[in-house]
């Protein structure tokens, strides 16, 4: 099965980490992304950048919108995601609770539908 973990940041957290830190953590990243590769759970995984850099399309009657930034208004944002495989979501949750980013963050885990056409 393939799980989505969506990181949640609140900028205000992010803002109080210092370069130290901030470097340590990209580091720890790179070695969780490594170790779970090995193990074949890591499927992508992405930085996003703040939400400020975003647009959001809508879809109606008159044709596609297009607004600066974000769906919704929120304090916290999604920082960035992992993909990965994994036999069940109690598996998903053991891998996703290793992510270095729990330091400062919250990861909601999501398990990811199949779509199959009508008739397959």
């Amino acid at each position: 099965m393939r799980f989505v973990c969506f990181i949640h940041t609140d900028p205000q957290d992010i803002a109080a980490i210092s370069d130290a830190d901030h470097r340590r953590i990209v580091a720890e990243h790179f070695a969780f992304d490594e170790a779970i590769t090995a193990t074949g759970h890591h499927i992508v995984s992405e930085a996003l950048e703040d939400p400020d850099r975003s647009v959001t399309i809508r879809r109606s009657a008159k044709g596609v919108t297009v607004s600066d930034g974000p769906f919704t208004e929120a304090r916290e944002h999604i920082g960035g995601f992992y993909l990965l495989e994994a036999a069940s979501l109690d598996e998903a949750i053991r891998i996703a609770s290793r992510i270095p980013s729990l330091q400062h963050s919250s990861v909601e885990i999501r398990p990811v539908r199949t779509l199959v056409l009508a008739g397959e």
